[in-house]
């Protein structure tokens, strides 16, 4: 009897071995559970390009696009610690955004736009412009950026205007302005000369 029992677990701890090293392989190959099928990644990516294109449809931004394609897709959105799929729903938001950017560029829409008007003014260039006020017993000087030297005019001239006095431009040419004021019809001794740099 002692030699039938051996002679079970014998082969019951073979099993487990064999069992053992098998998940052991298996683990090794690390394959990613949780990407999305190849035929349900395609329907992903389908239902993206035809939202884009439906310009009825009015999406706040990308991300609700591709919300919407993968719940009509059936597949739930996955969560950052599911590595592969949330690869795949990072490709697919770019996807959107380029998908968006497209459709609406054709039609002219300026509803849509991939980052806010304040983002895109701060991307254009400036120009420096030093300007430079002279008056009875003092003189200043500070430099300032703007989209073009009339911006900084516009400026001056509003801030002129709340002090109650008007204000002529003299162009003195290749980039250099000077701004006089009056008050009244009286000429000020006060000017301010806007060079750009």
């Amino acid at each position: 009897m002692a030699r039938w029992w051996t002679v079970l677990r014998t082969q019951t701890n073979e099993i487990l071995m064999n069992l053992l090293q098998n998940l052991y392989i298996v683990s090794e190959g690390k394959e990613d559970m949780s990407i999305v099928p190849e035929d349900a990644f395609k329907d992903i990516k389908k239902n993206i390009k035809d939202g884009a294109a439906d310009l009825e449809q009015e999406w706040a931004n990308a991300l609700e696009l591709v919300q919407k394609a993968y719940s009509v897709a059936g597949v739930e959105r996955p969560t950052p610690s599911m590595r592969g799929a949330w690869e795949q729903y990072e490709e697919m938001i770019a996807l959107a955004v380029d998908e968006l950017a497209d459709a609406n560029k054709l039609t002219g829409n300026k509803s849509w736009r991939m980052s806010s008007t304040i983002f895109k003014e701060a991307m254009e260039p400036r120009v420096k412009v030093r300007v430079y006020e002279v008056g009875n017993q003092f003189g200043k000087g500070h430099t300032v950026e703007a989209k073009n030297i009339e911006e900084v005019v516009e400026m001056v001239r509003k801030q002129a205007g709340e002090n109650g006095f008007d204000m002529d431009v003299k162009d003195d040419g290749e980039g250099c302005q000077t701004c006089i004021f009056s008050q009244h019809g009286i000429q000020r001794n006060y000017r301010v000369t806007l060079q750009r740099i």
